[in-house]
């Protein structure tokens, strides 16, 4: 194994983390041939240490500053890793060249951003692996290009993948050298403990004033002055403090004392992890120093405190054997499970990426594939998918999902296994693995990418009871399901999980919500398929390719615009859709109904009409709505259409991705043939008006205006002004499919109202059923008792020769 590390002198933490994988490589490959090189080099180094030093020590606002422009401004970071990149690309490229090593390993961050730049380039062909040695990775850490990083916390995971989208990413063991291990036995308590004060080999921050603050919480202090003779001096006259310049055996220091404090969150903290030390975080530096003891903080392997005072709180806090019995126990079990050695090899093992670019004759870079604009690990939200932020409030919340019913599967362990699913399959859905970003004014709204989403936030930790007894949580699975949904779902949350029991079935149901800007139905039921199958199969629909042709000719597109003009036309010429039972004053937590109809019947009555399923669907619930409800002979529905399967768009793209026709159902007296003649004719006019395509089109026109502007403008089209109700008819799965070994026998859609509608039905083919869901707000459409059995009579009335529906 020829093993290159790329480290840099900024400090001694790279150097330090270097020195672990280096002793790492050395123990998994006993042979291996290991060089290290400096990434600022002789010239630059001097001059890179001196401005950073200087910003830490005295203008830390500017640092800082630093820090949010590369996190926050897009043009910025790119601007940055371009400079840097081009800079120690330079520096890096004859060092590649001359060593030809298997696997380079860098732990700098200008050096990350250098190696990225010559795979883009083509001339980093090995496996290129960054190790991340701040908790809290900045975007110069991370790169899509790079074949691995390894970071020491969940969190930090996280950021990376912020940081670079798409970035491979593994949590790995700290990077420490073996010396720093737990101490041995149980040290016995001390009548006044030892702080180890350590603020890095450069000595910044308030040092003198740390010490104090743990000598007035009643510790003695070994402090590293890290060379910096006038703090030496001034900690010579402290009483309780022992200031050296340098410590010879950090390893043996740390595991002495019974904590560590510092204020970096760098090599120091996570060699007091590894020891199982606590470790105190006083006044973290600016920029990176603040993002590490956040992430710290945040996976409970820290405390941050703040002055003299704060110190001094935690060193007495920490006094306590019990308490501090407690902290090390923690540490202690998380270090004795740390493999670096495993890690590494694991790391080896990765195969390289292609390069994102291709050389052409002359040297000239052009690029292999277009790519998203650098954005930080944040996507803007497309116009479809805002369309429903907007429109979503107290009373008609936008959330889609499913009620899916599993036979024979095992009664126990249920929110454990859906957890286990989780952990294991949402980072690769792309519906799952990303939550709304809290608006800020002046900002688009954005989608964060979260890397590895928590089950504690998407799975419902009990097991609701369905039954008619008293001990029964709900009497029936539909008011199960009403319940679940009864709430607004949190867009930051995204997703949730519920499962309920019926014992007497002996059925289990999977409740299932997804917030509407996430996708539609189809990709919701086709990403909630793929996370909860035994085989993590998708639905048919969703499975299929779409051809995309990047050169359409241009007679093409202009019969496109053509067809957007028309649909737009179309759309503006269409009167409100007037009065209604179906339409009033919207009142929250509607209810939520279900019927399941026979999916051969369907098909057969389809077959003998010569029509399409969605048409003898729409036609069953038209003859339902003029029985039970007696509407009036013209019924305005929104019936969305997928454009999943068209060329370009791709078929797992994210989002929404319907067009909607509206389409006024024959809800008058008619015999059955002419009811099923009457919808086939409206769908086919609404699409050959181009009414999805002048939709999609008024859709992208909304999201170009300002942010204040389209939530009105929203509110104003998704409504009971333009139609009546909701109905959607969408394919799903005809082979059998299992959670937990158990079969699925039906999945029921659920969809949301808007505002002052009061009625939505969503069907979908499911296996040998046609499964119905029914969402009715009880305030505007009262009498409701009657619509699933109406619509099974009404299937019935659609056959050839079937009962008169009249």
């Amino acid at each position: 194994m020829k093993l290159l590390l790329v480290t840099g002198s900024m400090g001694a933490g790279h150097h330090a983390a270097a020195r672990a994988v280096d002793e790492s490589a050395r123990r998994v490959w006993p042979a291996a041939d290991v060089t290290w090189t400096e990434t600022l080099g002789d010239r630059s180094g001097p001059l890179f240490r001196a401005v950073y030093a200087g910003c830490v020590r005295y203008l830390p606002w500017l640092y800082e500053l630093y820090f949010q422009l590369l996190w926050h401004v897009p043009f910025f970071r790119a601007g940055t890793r371009a400079v840097i990149g081009r800079v120690f690309a330079r520096r890096l490229a004859p060092v590649l060249e001359s060593v030809r090593p298997d696997l380079v390993v860098a732990v700098f961050p200008e050096g990350i951003t250098g190696l990225a730049r010559l795979r883009r380039l083509g001339r980093a062909p090995m496996t290129t692996v960054a190790l991340v040695t701040d908790p809290a990775p900045h975007p110069l850490w991370a790169s899509a290009d790079l074949d691995l990083h390894l970071v020491s916390t969940a969190e930090g995971a996280r950021l990376l993948d912020r940081a670079a989208p798409g970035a491979p990413v593994r949590v790995a063991a700290l990077p420490v050298v073996a010396a720093f291990a737990p101490p041995a036995g149980t040290s016995p308590a001390r009548e006044r403990p030892v702080a180890l004060v350590s603020c890095g080999s450069l000595a910044f921050g308030d040092v003198e004033a740390i010490c104090r603050g743990a000598v007035d919480g009643g510790a003695d202090v070994l402090v590293s002055a890290g060379r910096v003779d006038s703090l030496r001096r001034r900690l010579a006259g402290v009483a309780g403090v022992r200031a050296v310049d340098w410590i010879d055996d950090p390893a043996a220091a740390t595991q002495a004392c019974d904590l560590v404090i510092t204020n970096g969150g760098g090599a120091t903290a996570l060699e007091a992890l590894a020891c199982a030390r606590p470790l105190v975080l006083a006044d973290p530096l600016p920029g990176h120093g603040r993002a590490n003891a956040a992430v710290l903080e945040a996976e409970g392997l820290a405390r941050v405190v703040h002055g003299r005072a704060g110190v001094a709180a935690a060193v007495r806090a920490l006094a306590d054997p019990e308490e501090h019995a407690i902290v090390v126990k923690t540490l202690r079990r998380r270090a004795e499970s740390d493999d670096l050695d495993a890690d590494l090899a694991a790391a080896a093992r990765t195969r390289p990426r292609p390069p994102s670019g291709v050389l052409r004759r002359g040297g000239k870079l052009l690029p292999a594939t277009r790519t998203e604009p650098d954005t930080g690990g944040f996507s803007r939200v497309r116009a479809p998918d805002a369309l429903f932020l907007h429109a979503s409030t107290a009373a008609v919340p936008q959330q889609v999902g499913a009620r899916i019913t599993v036979a024979g599967a095992p009664a126990d362990g249920w929110p454990a296994a859906l957890a286990a699913l989780v952990r294991a399959r949402a980072p690769q859905n792309t519906l799952l693995n990303r939550v709304l970003e809290p608006a800020r004014p002046g900002r688009p709204l954005r989608w964060r990418h979260v890397p590895a989403p928590d089950p504690a936030r998407h799975v419902r930790p009990t097991v609701w009871r369905i039954g008619p007894d008293s001990a029964a949580d709900f009497p029936d699975v539909d008011a199960a399901t009403t319940a679940f949904f009864a709430d607004a779902l949190d867009p930051t949350v995204g997703w949730e999980l519920q499962v309920a029991h019926d014992p007497a079935a002996g059925t289990h149901h999977v409740l299932a919500r997804v917030h509407h800007a996430l996708g539609d139905g189809l990709a919701v039921t086709d990403g909630l398929i793929r996370l909860l199958t035994d085989d993590g199969a998708g639905t048919p629909a969703a499975r299929r390719s779409a051809a995309t042709d990047a050169s359409t000719p241009w007679t093409a597109r202009l019969r496109h615009g053509l067809t957007v003009a028309r649909g737009i036309a179309s759309l503006a010429l269409q009167r409100p859709a007037g009065r209604s039972p179906l339409v009033g004053t919207s009142q929250p937590a509607p209810r939520r109904l279900s019927v399941t109809l026979d999916g051969a019947e369907v098909r057969r009555a389809a077959r003998g009409r010569g029509v399409g399923t969605t048409v003898v669907v729409l036609a069953a619930l038209a003859q339902t709505l003029h029985e039970q409800l007696g509407v009036p002979a013209r019924t305005r529905a929104m019936v969305p259409l997928t454009t999943r399967t068209r060329a370009a768009t791709g078929t797992r793209a994210d989002g929404n991705r319907t067009a909607a026709v509206a389409l006024d159902l024959p809800t008058g007296p008619m015999s059955p043939a002419d009811r099923v003649a009457a919808v086939e004719r409206a769908l086919a006019r609404g699409s050959a008006a181009g009414q999805p395509e002048g939709a999609a089109a008024v859709l992208a026109g909304l999201g170009l205006l300002p942010g204040p502007l389209q939530a009105p403008l929203v509110r104003l089209v998704y409504g009971r002004r333009f139609f009546h109700l909701i109905a959607s008819v969408m394919p799903g799965a005809r082979r059998p499919l299992h959670i937990r070994g158990g079969l699925i026998t039906e999945v029921a859609p659920v969809l949301p109202l808007a505002d002052g509608v009061g009625l939505a039905v969503g069907a979908l083919h499911w296996g040998r059923h046609t499964c119905i869901g029914i969402t009715v707000d009880t305030a505007v459409v009262p009498d409701i008792g009657g619509i699933p059995a109406g619509l099974i009579r009404s299937l019935r009335c659609m056959h050839p020769g079937g009962v008169h529906g009249g």
